[in-house]
């Protein structure tokens, strides 16, 4: 009996539903980012950003249009000159309409996904025929149970997913043999969002120099050479100096430079999916009550337990096969782990738990043969976690009540002690399985 291998009919529609489901989201964030009397995006910072690249002004004083502040690497924000967009009052000749740099930011940012899906299962599952249903079910199948995160990092316009498609490019490239191009990679994205920095721990567990020395070339290039061509060396100096004590230092430690704080810092600003917020809730459940800013105790404790966890994933390991749906593994437990180890950590920070999902998934997918999805109880666990790490991402009371609790940390913890698990177990011998056409299955 042959391999049943083409997509049925009703396949066929899904993904086209999919395609237009997108396109379709596609124009709601256009309407809520650039047609509305209030910009609802975080592309603005960006674009703003960018505007003061050009402009001359100072980086990290300039606010979009609702007084949010730039948080990142001045690299970043010189690679977003193209979107830049003044402030009301100021010219805007020789620059690209808002909605339209909002659409494009859009596309990219699905292209991110679609990159990212398909590096991470070309790496695991490489030997499927393209456009077969493994081929096909090898990305939708994660890119389905990821869709909460993937949605609301879509329609926040956020750069997340531009960094998972960065994350994709490391693993790729390391699978293949290439490190100190997955150093690049590593270095890239952090570059655009400091808190990668947390995934070198891939390379030291690996002991692989070639990845570090890679991730220290993309740094030096990123944080040192793009910065000091466009404001100088002294100009990059004190950009570097702001990036420390206007963001990573408040948000650390809480001391430093409080511009920030109302808007990012504070413990009641935002919708934190920390350890740290979590433990705060737990304190102060009243959210009436609440103290703005964690207690140092709570703050010790955040990394206490950031620290046991990494801890118990670089015990489990340990002694994994080194495969590359280990590798897999290992890698988005740690982005899981970065997630929630941010002291201010968003709720669309959840789309760095796509390489994981990914992981799980094709693991699964990899010990089956001729199957289309995991084993019924990974399949679960995928379900359940999908489920539970999108419900805190809508509004309404009871949804406030299951994000301010901590439903989709525990979501986390749940994934990630299963994928250590899966770290832990021996590599079965694939036995060879017939796929058979559902209307004949049935």
């Amino acid at each position: 009996m042959t391999l049943f291998t083409h997509l049925l009919r009703w396949e066929r529609a899904a993904l086209g539903l999919i395609a237009f489901s997108l396109v379709a989201f596609g124009a709601v964030v256009e309407i809520r980012s650039a047609f509305q009397q209030e910009r609802r995006t975080d592309f603005g910072v960006y674009a703003r950003a960018g505007w003061s690249v050009r402009a001359g002004q100072d980086l990290y004083a300039v606010a979009d249009d609702r007084g949010w502040h730039y948080c990142y690497p001045p690299a970043f924000a010189v690679l977003m000159t193209p979107f830049a967009d003044p402030p009301a009052g100021e010219p805007r000749v020789g620059y690209l309409p808002f909605a339209v740099s909002v659409g494009v930011w859009y596309a990219f940012s699905v292209a991110c996904v679609w990159f990212a899906l398909t590096r991470f299962a070309g790496a695991i599952l490489p030997e499927e025929p393209v456009g077969t249903r493994r081929w096909w079910t090898g990305r939708t199948g994660p890119f389905t149970v990821a869709i909460g995160a993937i949605g609301y990092t879509l329609a926040r316009g956020q750069v997340n997913l531009f960094v998972v498609a960065m994350v994709a490019g490391l693993f790729a490239a390391h699978v293949r043999g290439k490190r100190f191009t997955a150093g690049l990679w590593l270095g890239a994205a952090i570059c655009v969002k400091v808190i990668p920095a947390f995934l070198g721990l891939y390379f030291l567990l690996k002991r692989d120099a070639r990845g570090v020395a890679g991730t220290i070339a993309a740094l030096i290039v990123g944080l040192g050479v793009i910065p000091a061509t466009v404001w100088g060396v002294p100009g990059m100096v004190e950009l570097n100096r702001q990036m420390l004590t206007a963001v990573l230092q408040p948000g650390t430690t809480g001391s430093g430079d409080q511009t920030r704080a109302e808007e990012l810092t504070n413990a009641t600003s935002t919708d934190s999916q920390s350890f740290q917020a979590a433990i705060h809730n737990l304190l102060h459940p009243d959210p009436a009550t609440r103290p703005r800013a964690a207690a140092p105790e709570t703050r010790l404790a955040h990394w206490l337990v950031g620290g046991l966890l990494t801890l118990g994933l670089i015990f489990a390991a340990r002694k994994m096969d080194d495969t590359p749906a280990n590798g897999l593994l290992l890698l988005g437990s740690l982005c899981v782990l970065m997630l929630h180890l941010t002291p201010v950590s968003h709720m669309h920070y959840y789309a760095f738990s796509l390489p994981l999902a990914c992981g799980v998934w094709l693991k699964g997918v990899a010990e089956r043969p001729g199957r289309l999805v995991p084993a019924r109880g990974t399949f679960a666990v995928l379900v359940v976690w999908g489920l539970a790490s999108a419900a805190p991402l809508f509004p309404g009371s009871v949804f406030d009540v299951l994000r301010s609790s901590g439903l989709g940390l525990l979501a986390s913890l749940t994934l990630l002690t299963f994928a250590a698990v899966q770290l832990r177990r021996k590599a079965k011998v694939p036995v060879v399985a017939v796929e058979m056409p559902l209307r004949r299955a049935a």
